[in-house]
């Protein structure tokens, strides 16, 4: 059976919607919202990752531990706080339950520009796992993370998002990327990173990656996608024909690449250090089959980054 190529001026398409529910095989315990049924208990992060802003001190909240990359729970004076405990068994699927906390102390409640400009993202240690989905506002400031299904390891867990200026510091960036860790219980092992390539297949897909990727400075990327016959046609998600997000192995620095309207399979992004980077492409299509709703993608490729 031939192939044919999706040309690079877009067709493809992010995906990332996941259903989740946390379940555990021994009773998890949560903190229930006034008014609300308690929720599935999603994984919180060690207490080490847990620091209190009111007891922090204004010093602490003036200004951001990392500029970006999702190293550090707080920035700009915001923090990603966790609000239910840890099961204390096996998780098959994870609804991660989150605030995020102003300098002032308050819970924010919307994003500038809707609820629907924020991401989270979960990545494990080892990069054998990778979800990016639209967190959900349960109310009184607290969202969740539909994660679905997570392998047991350490993961780590991201939010990016604009607050609204009004309760931007002065001089601080309008775009913030938090991240704390969090462990999934049960025994797992660790897989080791493949090596580099421009290429990369999922579900008879074959991707080709072109640009430089140079440390410090933007660059863009672009793809070319091989897409086997009898696929189905590409569906758009978040506006745009495809999504990247690149992490780097070890301390899991993350960055969201920003895809270029007009442009196809182009994406404009920094890479903060040299080295290796595994990339996330995802991308959705309809099911040609049944003519009837879509399947998501997601091809993972290693690149290696110039000083």
């Amino acid at each position: 059976m031939s192939d044919h190529r999706w040309s690079p001026i877009a067709r493809l398409v992010p995906a990332t919607g996941l259903l989740l529910a946390a379940c555990a095989a021994q009773p998890t315990t949560s903190h229930s919202l006034p008014g609300r049924s308690a929720a599935p208990a999603p994984l919180a992060v060690p207490a080490a990752e847990s620091p209190d802003p009111a007891a922090a001190g204004p010093a602490a909240l003036a200004g951001p531990t990392v500029t970006a990359a999702g190293l550090a729970v707080t920035s700009g004076g915001y923090w990603l706080d966790s609000v239910t405990e840890q099961p204390t068994g096996a998780v098959r699927s994870l609804n991660y339950l989150f605030r995020v906390l102003a300098p002032d102390g308050s819970a924010v409640t919307t994003f500038r520009g809707g609820t629907d400009t924020a991401r989270a993202y979960a990545v494990r240690s080892d990069l054998t796992g990778f979800r990016r989905v639209l967190p959900a506002d349960l109310g009184e400031g607290v969202w969740s993370a539909p994660l679905g299904e997570v392998d047991p390891g350490r993961w780590r867990v991201y939010l990016a998002f604009t607050p609204s200026t009004s309760r931007l510091p002065p001089g601080r960036s309008a775009h913030l990327l938090l991240g704390r860790e969090l462990q999934v219980p049960g025994a797992w092992e660790t897989s080791p990173l493949d090596p580099p390539s421009d290429t990369a297949s999922v579900d008879g897909f074959t991707l080709h990656l072109s640009g430089t990727p140079t440390a410090g400075r933007p660059i863009v990327l672009r793809l070319a996608v091989d897409a086997p016959v009898g696929s189905g046609r590409p569906q758009p998600l978040d506006g745009a024909p495809a999504q990247l997000t690149a992490v780097h192995p070890g301390d899991l620095a993350l960055v969201p690449f920003t895809p270029l309207p007009g442009q196809g399979l182009a994406f404009r992004g920094t890479f903060p250090e040299a080295g290796d980077w595994r990339l996330f492409v995802q991308f959705r299509t309809d099911r040609q089959d049944t003519g009837a709703g879509v399947e998501d993608h997601t091809a993972v490729l290693t690149v290696t980054v110039r000083p």
